[in-house]
This record gives structure tokens, sequence and C-alpha cells, in this order.
């Protein structure tokens, strides 16, 4: 009996061990998917803080409703994402090819192909992201050089979703994965921990 309390002992501890070697290799994959739109920072081993490349596309999307293409527009005017990956419902994160230069509503014909990945983070429910979003038009008058965030209207706000662009569609996809993977082992680590006491 002492034998195989010991051995599920183990087996515990080695479980929770490879938990926590996974989740570092999967946000490496995120900072590396995700280089060419911006970049990721771990505050913490269970909280990102995403920096998206500014200004971020204006995105639009189309559908098909009864033979007539209609469009949706989403911009993502973020400076920063604080992401606790608890927080992320990793069953929600979608994935949508969308169109990022402007004459492309008009261009645009059945079957044609968008040139950047849109993702789409939602939170579990009652959760909210802390983010620094900017004035898309005072950031376009800007000339260059560094300016001060309150020159083109930084300031905090708490969504329930928010989107990322890539121009690559595998690096959208393996910035997915990796998100996916590390929100579980997040939660799968902060039951561990809980259960542990």
């Amino acid at each position: 009996m002492k034998h195989r309390i010991y051995a599920i002992l183990c087996l515990l501890v080695s479980a929770a061990y490879g938990v926590t070697q996974d989740l570092p290799a999967h946000l490496q994959t995120m900072k590396t998917s995700y280089a060419a739109s911006g970049s990721i920072l771990a505050l913490d081993r269970h909280t990102l803080v995403i920096e998206p490349n500014m200004p971020g596309p204006i995105c639009s999307l189309p559908r098909n409703e009864g033979g007539k293409t209609s469009w949706s527009y989403f911009a993502f005017p973020l400076a920063s994402i604080t992401v606790p990956l608890a927080a992320v419902d990793e069953s929600l994160i979608s994935e949508d090819i969308v169109f990022t230069d402007p004459g492309a509503t008009k261009a645009y014909k059945p079957g044609d192909v968008g040139d950047t990945t849109m993702v789409v983070v939602m939170g579990v429910p009652g959760k909210q992201f802390h983010t620094l979003m900017y004035d898309r038009e005072k950031l376009a008058h800007l000339g260059p050089g560094v300016h001060n965030s309150s020159a083109y209207g930084q300031a905090p706000d708490d969504v329930e979703a928010f989107g990322l662009t890539f121009a690559d569609h595998a690096a959208a996809r393996a910035f997915v994965d990796a998100l996916k993977n590390a929100v579980v082992v997040a939660k799968e680590q902060a039951r561990l921990q809980t259960d542990g006491r």
C-alpha cells in the first residue's frame, strides 16, 4: 500500500513538473510568431503583456449574405494588453482572413483572399483584460520622432476581448496553438496549486 501511495505521489509530482516545463516553450513560440506584429513580455509565469505595433491596421472582413457581399470593419487601437492566461477562454479564440488594403472593398471579387490573419481572443465570463488604448486620429497626425503618450490620447480601458493581426497566416496559427496550450497549462498549474493547499 505504501509503495502504491508513493508511486501516485511521484506521478503527480512528475506531471506537475512536466506542465511547468511546457509553459516556457509555449510562451517562446508566442513571442517568436508575434515578433513581426509587436512584442510580448512575460510579467510572470502566468501573465503576458502584448504590445502591438502602432498603428494597428483597420481590418475589413467580407461576408456573403444572399449573394451580396457586406463588410465588417475592425480596428484595435491597442498600445498594450495585459493578459492573465487563466482569464482567456481558449475555446473562443477565433481566426479570420481579412483585408487591410483600404481599396480592397472596391476591388474585391468573391473568392479573393485577404492579406492578414486577425485573431480575436475572448476572456472567460466575468474577466476583463486591462489595456492601454490610443486615438488613431491623433496618432496619424503626429510627425516623426518620439511622442508623449498623451499626445496620441493613450488611456487605460478594460475589455472583454481583443484582436491581434498577423501578416503571415502560419505565424498566426502557431501563435493560436501556443496560446491555447499555454492557457491550458496555466489553468492546470493554478488548479494543482489550489488542490495542494
